[in-house]
């Protein structure tokens, strides 16, 4: 658990470097193609490779429910169909002269993805993260131009590509959040896979319908474009995404995946010579320090302590906690989080608060294990926080704490 954030942020990191791959160097050799069909072919092959996870884990398959189903197509329909297709077609406008524009307007999509995650994911965090991802955002707006001023090439570029970029920016930032809604019971692979195959599904009428004469006119050397997408920023990005996005929250790995224009700036150095500016520089920087910051607020923290004799508010409120000394919370930021408790030598879930405590007027560290009622005063326990929820709040009286503790547990439970 310590280093499932670490991990799991790589993994989305360098799977967002070989998108940028793709558009710098893959995509622009299949410019002579309809963007629907390049978006039919490439998943269809994406498929193929990927078939293997839905026969291993085709007994996971009875374990999503409808809400999940839901989330998985919307998945496929606006992070694979969709997303795939307004980002493609915006560079296609381009000719791939001037892609500055519609990476900029990508900088959008972690806004839409945070709040998506908030309202659906009821993903919560301390109020400097905001701030992080604020700087991020705009350390990439920095990156995209070599000279901060052009910032007008938005207002002049045409309509169609303006809207594109944004539509592709919505659709992934919401695939981002319904995508670690939907793979909470299910292995990431397996997700890779529904997500291409659903995609195909949906593709597979405009493509064949409107464009089945143009598939003799794919001349070999994009066939092998295709192909090299499959394993590079296709099939294998979106399974490397997936494996990260299962170890964390979604609004992180969103800003993980602004990693994209930095890295799509180097290789358009070293691929086409484009030489990077003072200001690319320092935005580049700047973002993959946001990054790492924010990765560190949602870093597990170990607590090992022993069960004190408290006041018993948590058991007369409908919540029994355990009280450790408050002094093992000296490097924990104050809040709420769901935790890993290790107790009589076995692990358990439960919730951790650090904070202020509004029946007692002090500030307290407890514990609340699911499903436990063994006596652990004088016992030893280990703590491992996992995500955090909220900020710690006072109560005017013990019916509003009451309140509070329930929407707590309804949280969790959902």
């Amino acid at each position: 658990m310590r280093n499932k954030i670490y991990i799991g942020s790589l993994a989305v990191i360098i799977a967002a470097i070989l998108w940028s791959l793709d558009g710098t160097f893959l995509r622009p050799q299949l410019f002579t193609l309809p963007s629907v069909l390049v978006v039919f072919l490439e998943h269809t092959l994406g498929f193929i490779v990927l078939i293997p996870f839905l026969i291993i884990y085709r007994q996971q398959i009875k374990l999503i429910n409808k809400k999940q189903w839901a989330a998985v197509f919307w998945v496929a329909l606006f992070g694979g169909a969709l997303g795939t297709t307004f980002i493609t077609k915006a560079l296609f406008l381009t000719g791939f002269h001037d892609t500055s524009v519609v990476i900029l307007l990508q900088k959008f999509q972690p806004l839409f993805a945070m709040v998506l995650a908030a309202i659906f994911l009821r993903e919560r965090f301390p109020k400097i993260f905001y701030l992080y991802a604020a700087v991020a955002i705009i350390a990439g707006y920095f990156v995209t131009f070599k000279d901060p001023l052009t910032a007008g090439n938005v207002l002049k570029t045409t309509g169609l590509v303006a809207l594109f970029s944004l539509l592709a920016a919505f659709a992934w930032g919401s695939s981002t959040t319904f995508g670690k809604y939907s793979i909470k019971n299910i292995n990431y692979g397996l997700l890779a896979a529904l997500r291409f195959g659903l995609t195909v599904l949906i593709m597979a009428f405009p493509a064949l319908y409107y464009y089945s004469g143009q598939f003799s006119v794919v001349a070999p050397k994009q066939w092998g474009t295709l192909v090299i997408i499959v394993f590079t920023s296709g099939a294998v990005a979106m399974f490397l995404y997936y494996y990260g996005l299962k170890k964390i929250p979604a609004s992180i790995a969103t800003l993980c995946e602004l990693s994209w224009p930095v890295s799509a700036i180097f290789f358009d150095y070293f691929l086409n010579k484009n030489i990077l500016s003072w200001t690319q520089l320092l935005g580049a920087t700047v973002l993959i320090v946001m990054v790492y910051l924010t990765t560190r607020l949602n870093k597990p923290h170990v607590i090992v302590g022993i069960v004190e004799k408290g006041a018993n508010n948590g058991k007369k409120l409908g919540a029994k906690t355990a009280n450790l000394n408050i002094k093992l919370a000296s490097n924990l930021p104050k809040g709420l989080y769901t935790c890993e408790v290790e107790a009589n030598g076995k692990k358990h879930q439960g919730l951790l608060y650090y904070g202020y405590n509004s029946l007692t007027n002090t500030d307290t560290l407890e514990v609340h294990i699911f499903n436990f009622s063994a006596n652990i005063y004088g016992h030893q326990i280990t703590v491992v926080t996992d995500k955090f929820l909220r900020l710690p709040k006072t109560f005017k009286n013990p019916e509003d704490l009451m309140m509070q503790i329930k929407k707590d547990l309804l949280n969790i439970g959902s």
